[in-house]
């Protein structure tokens, strides 16, 4: 299969990082406030409970799902609100002309700036690809709508029984699942041996025999949370100050040890291109550096580890639909599209990287196919690592400061 050629697609490029960007919407208190002063929350505003995988929570409904009978809306254009990339256009253009519509793709480049953007209506989106850590934010400020389930029927019959019934939406009725992804360390095994990655795991990052060629993402949660990891935390949203405090300091020991590099690409695009040889990586990434390989250099460079105990950081994307979608029914089957094994499988393997969570793709299957290079097994997540994945949720206003205040003091000395 020849790939396409792509523009750079992190999914998370500034997912987290740009967590003190200005929100100036005065509506909506709960939500902005939280977004734009972390830390605080206007006197006597409370967030929804806290989604945890061991407290579930139901969202309440805000208004009622689309009649069943809603007619698609013929000749209309769609607006998709999304991350830079994170979509394949071949897939896009078929959902177009299957529908007889138009697909109108904009971007955002942090949860910040696409809230703030849709709740002062300078957007009106159909749909928003939303992360699992902004969910309560966006319902309890009424800016997504329930969904009608009889309108995505590809979700039952094609979606790991888990996601069709998650911990932080039980009865799905906001989100629907996307892609879902893991979190461990890419590197080049032209230069590092498998057995050396297998034996130290995160820990190599901070081999000084690698100096200046590693890296971290850019992104206090997740670059903290392997922080956590390697001090032996496991809880990825804790709030004690101690343990983020050892966070930081391990991230400030792999800095002076390695010099090693914050970065938003070292792993699909600085790896690849031989510049680092190490980086904090997540799946989908590496799945998707082969496409920035040189010309004539092989897959077999690129390695992936996860732990061996399938114990670190997964979880998964979303798609909603906004409560001021002007397309709600087209909205349901761009939804339903989506979830559907070709479309859904395409958008993987000849783009985006990201693995859809499809009970008919097999790990094997995957590596067979060439989507996934054989050097990076670990880049495939069954439905047992996603259960035994860490998930990195919305902490509370006062440990996110915490977490930023870390973040921070590991910037500064960078």
């Amino acid at each position: 299969m020849n790939a396409p050629q792509k523009q750079p697609f992190d999914r998370r490029t500034f997912l987290r990082r740009a967590a003190g960007a200005a929100i100036t919407v005065p509506a909506l208190s709960s939500i902005l406030a939280a977004c734009e002063k972390p830390g605080q929350l206007p006197p006597g505003v409370k967030l929804l409970p806290l989604a945890r995988e061991d407290a579930p929570i139901t969202l309440p409904y805000v208004g009622e799902p689309i009649p069943t009978d809603t007619p698609i809306e013929a000749g209309a254009t769609l607006q998709v609100y999304n991350w830079d990339a994170y979509m394949y256009k071949k897939v896009l253009r078929a959902f177009e002309d299957q529908y007889g519509v138009k697909i109108e793709w904009t971007t955002f480049n942090n949860m910040e700036e696409g809230i703030s953007k849709m709740s002062s209506g300078q957007i009106q989106a159909d749909v928003f690809f939303p992360t699992v850590d902004y969910l309560n934010r966006l319902v309890e400020a009424q800016l997504l709508q329930p969904l009608n389930h009889d309108l995505i029927p590809n979700l039952d019959a094609n979606v790991w029984p888990q996601l069709q019934n998650p911990f932080y939406d039980q009865g799905w009725r906001y989100t629907v699942p996307y892609v879902i992804w893991n979190t461990g360390v890419g590197y080049r095994r032209d230069h590092i041996d498998d057995a050396e990655m297998a034996e130290k795991g995160y820990r190599i990052l901070w081999d000084p025999q690698y100096r200046g060629k590693t890296g971290f993402y850019d992104s206090y949660r997740d670059a903290l949370g392997m922080g956590l990891l390697v001090s032996g935390v496991t809880d990825l949203n804790t709030s004690d100050n101690a343990a983020i405090a050892k966070a930081k300091d391990e991230l400030v020991a792999l800095i002076d040890a390695t010099d090693a590099r914050i970065t938003v690409n070292g792993a699909y695009a600085k790896l690849p291109e031989d510049e680092i040889w190490l980086h904090q990586a997540w799946s989908g990434d590496m799945v998707g550096a082969q496409y920035y390989l040189p010309k004539g250099v092989s897959t077999d460079v690129l390695g992936y580890w996860y732990p061996p105990d399938r114990h670190g950081a997964a979880a998964n994307d979303l798609i909603t639909i906004p409560s001021t979608s002007q397309n709600p029914r087209l909205a349901h089957e761009f939804l339903n599209f989506f979830l559907d094994n070709k479309w859904g499988y395409i958008n993987f393997s000849q783009w985006n990287g990201y693995q859809p969570p499809f009970t008919e793709i097999k790990p094997q299957k995957l590596i067979d196919s060439k989507a996934v290079p054989a050097s990076m097994p670990d880049a495939v997540l069954t439905k047992t690592d996603y259960d035994k994945g860490y998930f990195m949720l919305e902490l509370e206003p006062e440990a996110d400061q915490t977490w930023l205040d870390a973040w921070d003091e590991v910037t500064a000395g960078a």
